[in-house]
This record gives C-alpha cells, sequence and structure tokens, in this order.
C-alpha cells in the first residue's frame, strides 16, 4: 500500500511539473509573440524622416541614411546607435559622429566634419607605375578622403607633393601645412596673378604656379625651403609687386627666382631675380 501512495505521488509530482512547464512556455510563447508584435508595431518603427541630422555639409543627408541603414524603416529595438558611430567614422567627410536614440521612435545624428583647407595630389606607392592620386586635407596636414573631381570647389589650391624618401614622408604634415600658408598669404596679397598650384620638390622647394584669368601668361614663383615664413611673404610681395610694374609696361616673366645676398649692412636677404630668365611682350 505504501508503494502504492508512493507512485501515485509520484506521478501527482511528474504531472505538477508538465503542467507548470506548459503553462510557463504558453506565457513565454504569448509574451514573445506580444513583444515582437509591439516591436514592430507602427509606434516603433524609425522612419527615415524621424532622423534628426545635425553639423553635416559636405556628408549628405541620403549618404548618411545609407550608412546607418537608416533609410529604411528600421524597429527602436533593432538600431544599434554604437555600430552606426563606426560606420559614420568609417566615412572621409567625418571626423567624429555620436548618435542617440529617443523613445518612441527617434534618432538624432550628431556630425563633425573633416574642414577640407588643400586638395593633395601626392604619389600611390602601391602602384606599379607610380601614379598620383588626389586627397582633400583639413589645415593639420591630415589627408581624410579621396578628392573626386565634382567635389572641388574651383578656388582650393592644388598641392602636388613629390616626395620620393622615407624621411621626407614623414614630413608629408608639416609640408601640406605650409602650402596652406602660402596659398592663403598669396589670395591675401589679391595678386593679379592667380595661383593655379603649388608643387613642392625635394631640391626645388616650394613652387607657384599662376597666371592671369584671361590670358594665356602663366609664370613660376621659388620659394627657397630654408627661408622662414616671415621671409616667404616678402618673396610673395616683391613678385607680386613686380609683376604689376611689368604688366603696367606691357611685359611677362616667366619665373620668379630667389638669391640670398648680403646688404651693405651685413644683413642677408633674399633678392629676387628676374634677369635671367625669359621676359616677353604680352601678346
Amino acid at each position: 500500500m505504501k508503494r502504492f501512495i508512493r507512485i501515485l505521488s509520484i506521478i501527482g509530482y511528474l504531472l505538477s511539473v508538465y503542467i507548470l512547464v506548459s503553462v510557463f512556455a504558453a506565457v513565454v510563447c504569448f509574451a514573445g509573440d506580444s513583444f515582437n508584435a509591439f516591436k514592430n508595431s507602427d509606434k516603433m518603427l524609425i522612419l527615415p524622416e524621424n532622423v534628426e541630422i545635425i553639423g553635416n555639409k559636405n556628408f549628405t543627408r541620403k549618404d548618411i541614411l545609407l550608412v546607418t541603414e537608416l533609410e529604411r524603416e528600421m524597429s527602436f529595438f533593432d538600431a544599434d546607435t554604437r555600430k552606426m558611430m563606426f560606420n559614420l567614422t568609417a566615412c572621409g567627410w567625418v571626423k567624429k559622429a555620436f548618435v542617440e536614440k529617443s523613445l518612441p521612435n527617434s534618432v538624432r545624428i550628431n556630425i563633425e566634419e573633416f574642414t577640407p583647407e588643400i586638395v593633395v595630389t601626392s604619389r600611390e606607392k602601391s602602384s606599379d607605375p607610380d601614379t598620383f592620386i588626389q586627397w582633400f586635407s583639413d589645415a593639420n596636414g591630415i589627408l581624410f578622403k579621396k578628392a573626386l573631381a565634382r567635389e572641388v570647389p574651383k578656388d582650393m589650391p592644388i598641392f602636388y607633393l613629390k616626395s620620393s624618401t622615407p624621411e621626407e614622408d614623414k614630413k608629408r604634415s608639416e609640408k601640406i601645412k605650409n602650402a596652406i600658408f602660402i596659398a592663403k598669404k598669396w589670395k591675401d596679397l589679391n595678386s593679379v596673378c592667380l595661383l593655379k598650384r603649388i608643387n613642392y620638390e625635394f631640391l626645388a622647394g616650394y613652387s607657384l604656379e599662376c597666371g592671369l584669368d584671361n590670358k594665356n601668361l602663366n609664370t613660376v614663383v621659388h620659394l627657397k625651403e630654408e627661408a622662414s615664413r616671415d621671409e616667404w611673404i616678402k618673396m610673395m610681395e616683391d613678385t607680386s609687386n613686380t609683376i604689376s610694374a611689368l604688366l603696367a609696361k606691357n611685359q611677362w616673366c616667366l619665373e620668379y627666382d630667389f638669391d640670398k645676398v648680403t646688404d651693405d649692412f651685413g644683413e642677408t636677404k633674399f633678392e629676387i631675380i628676374i634677369e635671367l630668365v625669359n621676359i616677353k611682350k604680352e601678346d
């Protein structure tokens, strides 16, 4: 009899466990279905029009939505802000990005873009033969994005950097910052000779190529690398003044160079040289 009662107890226990498990499973399934229904409800869906974007200038709203996958409907619970920030900062224009979700269905994206100061044409060492690729650079000499022709403003200076040694490559940022400085100072002069591009070569230093806007007249101004920035400014001022003086005489100089000379007081300075280059009548 005791054995029979024990068997009934075991059966009752197992039946109770089965009922509890079944009820729990039913509750979980119901809750899961309810959550999925809530998760994908219209109220919790992030639509493209619910995305606020701040700080973008060159990186378009369309491209930002595409990179973050917010160009399509997405549940609030599926929106991965860390993944979005990673994808955004992998894009050329974006310096920093912050993505924040707000219940029930909105997203706020803050973008800090790089500011392009100059286009740098540099050598791609991985190619054979060597080819040159254009990049946007910021004021710190950081190359942050390949520069497509349609993206480059007409008045943005072009810097051709022809570094040839590993040691020269290490100084790339410094040389880019120098080129930006030179381009800005030349623009400040309001010279009649418009800057077209700046070249850098190891032996020649910095060379400015400029020309008249509506005439087939071009010239090159060589700036010694060993000169200080103040001396560069003086060189460019002297060149600009000389160009204006020659034009007044209907003349043109194809090349401007500088040589360090010592004056009567024992001070050294860079003196403009145009005697050894071709001077021609303007057509």
